[in-house]
C-alpha cells in the first residue's frame, strides 16, 4: 500500500459516503459571506470529513484541525482567472501559488488543484494549465500525498446540460489518467452515472450555486450518490446555511443512513 492509498483510506475512515466542505473561496476572490472571520467558518465545518482551505488560513488556525476526529485538511495550490468573480474573468488562465511540499509542511492531509480545458480554443493556454498539473501530479507521487482534480465549467451556465455533461465526463476521466487520486465535479443529473462509470477514481460533485432551501440541499446531496458519486464538497452550501452542524448531520444521515431529504429537512426546522 502506498502513502497515497493509506491516506485516502484515512480520509474515508469505513464510510461509504463523504461529506465535505469547501473554504477556500477567499484566496480565488477575497470576499466571501460566511468567511468574512475563518474560525468561526471552521468551527461550523469541523463535523465534516474534509475541509478545503487555502494554505494560509490553515496555517494560522491549525489548532482547530488538531483534534483526531477533526476534519482532513486539504490545501488548494492553484489561483485562476476564471474564478476571480469581480470582474467576470472568464479564461482559464492559472498559476500554482502553493506546491505540494508547502501544504504538506503546512499541514495538509490532502491537495487540490483545477484544470481548465476545452475553453475558447487557446490551446497553448490549455497545454500550460496540463503541464502544471501534471508537475502537481509528479510533486504529490513523491511525497505521497492524495490529489483532488477538480474539473470545473466555468462556462456552465452558458451551455446546454447535455454540453455540460459530456465535458465532465471528458475532463474527469482526463484528470483520473493524468494522476487524480480523486475527482471533484459537476452533478449532471440523471446520466451523473455515466461520468462515475467512465472515471476510474472516486468522484464528489459540488454544490455550485447557492440552493436556496437546506432541502434543496441534502436531495442534491442524495441524487449524488444514487448516481454513483462517493459523496459531495459543498461551501456555500454548507457555511451559509441557517445551521451548518445540523445540516451536516442532516447530509450524512441522507447519504450514509439512507434518511429521506424531507425527513432530514424537517428535522432542521424543528
Amino acid at each position: 500500500m502506498s502513502g497515497i492509498e493509506l491516506r485516502i483510506r484515512k480520509l474515508f475512515r469505513g464510510k461509504r459516503n463523504l461529506v465535505i466542505s469547501a473554504l477556500d473561496h477567499v484566496v480565488e476572490y477575497g470576499d466571501q459571506p460566511g468567511i468574512e472571520q475563518a474560525a468561526p467558518a471552521m468551527r461550523n465545518c469541523l463535523d465534516t470529513d474534509a475541509l478545503l482551505l487555502p494554505r494560509c488560513m490553515l496555517r494560522r488556525n491549525w489548532e482547530l484541525l488538531a483534534a483526531p476526529a477533526a476534519p482532513l485538511p486539504v490545501v488548494r495550490l492553484n489561483w485562476s482567472a476564471a474564478f476571480y468573480y469581480p470582474l467576470n474573468y472568464r479564461e482559464g488562465f492559472t498559476t500554482l501559488t502553493t506546491t505540494v511540499a508547502e501544504a504538506v509542511q503546512t499541514g495538509a492531509g490532502a491537495v487540490i488543484c483545477s484544470l481548465f480545458l476545452e475553453e475558447d480554443n487557446d490551446r497553448r493556454r490549455e497545454t500550460e494549465n496540463v503541464r502544471l498539473f501534471s508537475e502537481v501530479v509528479r510533486e504529490k507521487e513523491r511525497l505521497g500525498i492524495p490529489l483532488i482534480g477538480e474539473a470545473y465549467v466555468v462556462e456552465h451556465q452558458e451551455k446546454t446540460p447535455e454540453q455540460v455533461h459530456l465535458k465532465v465526463k471528458r475532463v474527469s476521466r482526463i484528470m483520473a489518467e493524468l494522476g487524480a487520486d480523486l475527482i471533484k465535479t459537476f452533478y449532471t443529473g440523471e446520466r451523473f452515472h455515466e461520468v462515475v462509470e467512465n472515471t476510474p477514481v472516486p468522484i464528489f460533485t459540488i454544490g455550485a450555486e447557492k440552493l436556496k432551501t437546506d432541502l434543496d440541499v441534502l436531495r442534491k446531496a442524495r441524487d449524488s450518490v444514487a448516481q454513483g458519486a462517493r459523496g459531495i464538497i459543498f461551501g456555500r452550501n454548507i457555511f451559509m446555511a441557517r445551521n451548518p452542524p445540523a445540516l451536516i448531520r442532516a447530509l450524512n444521515a441522507v447519504i450514509n443512513a439512507d434518511r429521506a431529504p424531507e425527513e432530514a429537512a424537517a428535522e432542521l426546522e424543528r
